[in-house]
């Protein structure tokens, strides 16, 4: 079929389809104008000499030289100064070109060249390293995660942190600039791109990782429906990277899920990937703190790198068939809590009897890898006294929580996992609707045993915490809202915090009694630790800090995860501060840290720490928490001082 069109329009269109191909397209049709000027040019030149001969010029070599230098050089013109009048004018016409021609060629080089350092400072080049650690997404955990893995890295030469994120890499350099002032040893790269983007995913090399973070887009803050989408994109990430490793071994790859099928779909999807779960980790860390005074100061030790640490060892040439008493004492800086057998199931506190197989390994405690040491013989040899035939009685609870959100359910049920029968748990709520009715009556059917009360109250008013009388707790937590301006939401936590601080000040001056109830705050922004700690509550929660640990803790370590779970599970054994009173006739005597572990694992508990009351309010010293002290540290031991301790139950 013929064509009815022009051949102007073909001639567009091939060249719109040609410039289309960018950069270089243009950069060979502007050479090819150039070269095209010059060779018409140079033509003219040399039949003008022919028609119009100038003797001052000596060759047809100096007609070429001359139209090659007027065309690049306006100036140049002047050297036709003594020709004859069609080389000045064919001189004046050839610097013109070359001044449209060779402008725009050097405004295409200088527009190239700008345009490659955009692109560079943007992070599209490929990440050409290895044995690192990738993050995927960009969000507030970024920060305190960043900042474990360079603890966690200071003692290597070289480290390597990627994060890939749909955000603009300018944006996030920025910002880890302002908040990251110390690196030491790692390296920090950011790449803009979808983390569920297979080509996205090659260009930070995720085959060849260390370890992989999965964030989750949705803050706890965010709908159901927000939540919904952000576990559906860390669902698709994760799909992607076990599409990248094309059936082969996937490194530890750690995703935040908030939906429980969500959960179930991720583990499934490879045995490589561990599952958190930020609402169910703070419930449960809400209400084991609540529960015990100190315990959250002890759990920040225990979370992270920067304090103690868990780790896995076994000597070279096994265990020698000793029981677990014996092992015990043959670690000086670092305490065993456990084993992970050969299965990979973890066992914490076992009977001192237990005898572990030459392949498990101990569940180790420790400031840092160095400080293992497994010697030959007992590193102590602690003293034998006589243990009190007494036992404490499960203690009828009374607990207050302040406000509702997403995790107060969760709360409410942990709650009913620990405490006895007949324990009562108070809530109290600015605004009390359906949902807020219907969760309740649920949870009452539930845990009959339980009393579960419901207020609806204004705090600001003074007469309505005279009516709550908030001494008569054993604890309190105080709930975050859930909004997005976290700043916000802190800054009424810490108001709440005031007022109740207020109102203990004022109910000690007026009776004399200083009030035993512990305060535990929910704060969202890490930044606003020290401000909690200027209105004098000593147990404390930093969501977002705790979680965030734990990620970048697991990442290196991923069965660290299922020593949390047994931490966290009401069946089996968990952490407690017990008066020494339960291990020592005599509660006040000088006892080294071997006599402490002895004790406990006399009545079945593993000692790794010792809490002074004295010291509780000294922050250079712990607040009074002495974790994994050596077994020939001596302690002067008061009634008031607890032990810490692994234990089925808190009696």
């Amino acid at each position: 079929m013929k064509s009815n069109h022009k051949f102007s329009d073909k001639l567009r269109y091939h060249f719109d389809n040609f410039m289309s191909k960018g950069g270089g397209a243009v950069f060979a049709a502007l050479i090819t104008l150039f070269l095209i000027a010059f060779l018409t040019l140079s033509i003219l030149r040399v039949l003008g000499g022919w028609i119009f001969p100038d003797e001052s010029i000596q060759g047809k070599g100096e007609f070429l030289w001359r139209v090659f230098l007027q065309i690049s050089d306006a100036g140049a013109v002047a050297e036709d100064g003594e020709s004859n009048w069609f080389n000045k004018i064919s001189g004046i016409l050839t610097v013109f070109l070359g001044l449209v021609l060779f402008s725009s060629l050097v405004a295409f080089i200088t527009n190239q060249f700008d345009q490659k350092i955009q692109d560079l400072r943007k992070g599209k080049s490929d990440v050409l390293e290895s044995n690192h650690t990738i993050i995927l997404g960009f969000g507030v955990r970024v920060v305190e995660i960043i900042k474990e893995l360079i603890e966690a890295n200071s003692s290597e030469s070289r480290a390597v942190v990627v994060i890939l994120s749909e955000e603009d890499k300018e944006v996030m350099d920025d910002f880890l600039a302002d908040n990251l002032t110390e690196r030491k040893t790692t390296k920090v790269i950011t790449r803009s791109g979808t983390p569920s983007s297979l080509h996205s995913l090659r260009k930070v090399n995720a085959k060849e990782a260390k370890s992989v973070l999965v964030l989750n887009a949705s803050g706890d803050e965010e709908s159901k429906e927000g939540r919904s989408i952000g576990d559906a994109k860390v669902l698709k990430s994760l799909m992607a990277l076990v599409a990248l490793g094309q059936g082969k071994e996937l490194p530890p790859i750690v995703a935040e899920l908030y939906g429980e099928e969500n959960r179930q779909i991720a583990q499934e999807l490879s045995s490589s990937i561990q599952v958190m779960d930020e609402r169910n980790i703070l419930a449960k860390l809400l209400v084991q703190t609540s529960r015990t005074s100190g315990l959250a100061i002890v759990y920040s030790n225990l979370v992270g790198f920067e304090g103690d640490e868990i780790y896995f060892y076994k000597p070279k040439n096994g265990w020698n068939g000793l029981p677990f008493q014996e092992i015990s004492f043959r670690f000086n800086e670092s305490v065993p809590l456990g084993f992970r057998k050969e299965d990979g199931d973890i066992l914490l506190n076992p009977p001192a009897n237990y005898v572990p197989g030459d392949e498990e390994d101990a569940v180790l405690l420790a400031e840092d890898d160095s400080k293992i040491r497994y010697a030959d013989n007992a590193v102590a040899s602690p003293r034998d006294f006589q243990t009190p035939k007494k036992k404490r009685s499960n203690p009828i609870d009374k607990q207050l929580i302040v406000g509702w959100n997403s995790k107060s359910p969760l709360i409410v049920e942990e709650y009913a996992k620990f405490v006895a029968p007949g324990s009562t748990i108070d809530l109290l709520v600015k605004q009390i609707d359906d949902d807020f009715k219907s969760s309740v009556v649920r949870l009452k059917k539930k845990y009959p045993k339980i009393t579960l009360r419901s207020f609806q109250a204004d705090l600001s008013q003074e007469s309505v915490m005279k009516r709550l009388a908030p001494e008569s707790y054993d604890s309190v937590i105080f709930l975050a809202e859930e909004k997005e301006n976290i700043e916000e939401v802190d800054a009424q936590t810490i108001s709440l915090l005031l007022r109740f601080r207020q109102y203990f000040k004022r109910y000690a001056f007026k009776t004399g009694n200083q009030p035993t109830t512990q305060l535990i705050t929910e704060i969202m922004n890490s930044e606003n630790t020290e401000i909690v700690l200027e209105t004098g509550v000593k147990d404390f929660l930093i969501s977002n800090q705790f979680v965030s640990k734990m990620m970048a803790q697991v990442s290196q370590e991923p069965d660290v995860m299922r020593v949390y779970e047994n931490l966290f599970s009401p069946e089996g054994s968990e952490i407690y501060l017990k008066p020494v009173s339960l291990y020592f006739e005599n509660s006040s005597q000088v006892l080294s840290f071997a006599d402490c572990a002895n004790a406990a694992l006399k009545r079945g508990e593993t000692c790794f720490g010792i809490r002074i009351a004295s010291e509780e309010k000294d922050e250079e010293k712990g607040y009074g928490v002495h974790l994994i002290p050596p077994k020939d540290t001596q302690f002067s031991i008061r009634p008031e001082d607890t032990l810490i301790v692994l234990a089925e139950d808190q009696t």
